[in-house]
């Protein structure tokens, strides 16, 4: 079993060229030694995990094992790796859940890397790795406009009546009491948002590191931090996904809005702007 660590290191430093022999067998042992990080990270992600399993995933999976036998001559093992891409690229085409596109993704790339592509590799470990952010930003909206007390049609406009009426009723206890019930909700929701984001935020540093071992200059490949924030009453009320562009430049989605922030040593401006994390 390998770790995300594990297959950052057997990515060796380049900028062109086919990988030698020793080189690509690490590679190929450390992709397929993360299956269990792969279904981990899936699992805390409440995703399916059988189409990691069976159908075109798990035959190119297949593939990239028979190539690594050690008496495949060069020809077959060239053969072998176009059929796992070609097995890569038909479950691509089936996916719809980002954080499973963002894997297929980039079993494709060590494909087209392995038969001497980089610029391929690096072209599809980018969109890996920018799938995968939305999938964190998809967790996060989803959580910030999850504001229902239940997910029952019928209890929650009940559950509004009775706060309506409760703290009428009791001119402001009744609010106090129902917004300390709904800071435990909002706590609850996003808490769960925020322990799934970490688990894909570790994911998403990898594969960034992974694109500037290919060969990607450093600037150009975003880093993503989670910060979070609570209420007075220590419920957790935010998180929040900063793009780090520069020393004095980032962007700050809270699930709602980006907002794009650029500071100096005596100023700071904030422009709310459409554009993806």
């Amino acid at each position: 079993m390998a770790r995300w660590d594990d297959l950052v290191l057997a990515v060796p430093r380049q900028s062109s060229g086919r990988l030698e022999a020793p080189a690509a067998a690490m590679l190929l042992e450390a992709l397929l030694g993360t299956q269990e990080e792969q279904l981990t990270l899936l699992r805390q992600l409440h995703r399916d995990v059988r189409q990691l399993q069976e159908g075109p995933f798990n035959a190119g999976r297949i593939h990239l094992e028979a190539a690594m036998k050690p008496h495949r001559t060069r020809e077959e093992q060239v053969e072998l790796l176009k059929s796992a891409r070609g097995s890569f690229t038909d479950a691509l085409g089936m996916e719809r859940d980002k954080a499973r596109s963002s894997l297929i993704a980039l079993h494709l790339g060590f494909s087209w890397l392995l038969l001497g592509a980089v610029k391929d590799a690096r072209e599809w470990t980018q969109l890996a790795h920018r799938t995968a952010v939305e999938a964190m930003k998809d967790i996060l909206t989803e959580a910030a406009v999850d504001k229902g007390l239940t997910h029952n049609r019928y209890l929650d406009p009940a559950l509004v009546f009775v706060m309506f009426f409760t703290s009428a009723a009791t001119l402001g206890a009744g609010y106090l009491f129902w917004d300390r019930v709904i800071s435990k909700r909002t706590d609850k929701v996003m808490r769960r948002a925020l322990n799934q984001l970490q688990c894909l935020a570790d994911y998403v540093d990898t594969v960034g590191e992974i694109r500037v071992r290919l060969g990607e200059v450093p600037t150009n490949v975003p880093r993503y931090e989670l910060t979070h924030g609570v209420d007075e009453s220590q419920f957790l009320s935010r998180v929040t996904i900063r793009k780090l562009i520069s020393d004095r430049e980032a962007m700050y989605f809270n699930g709602r809005e980006t907002r794009k922030v650029t500071w100096n040593d005596s100023e700071r401006s904030e422009v709310i702007t459409r554009e993806l994390l």
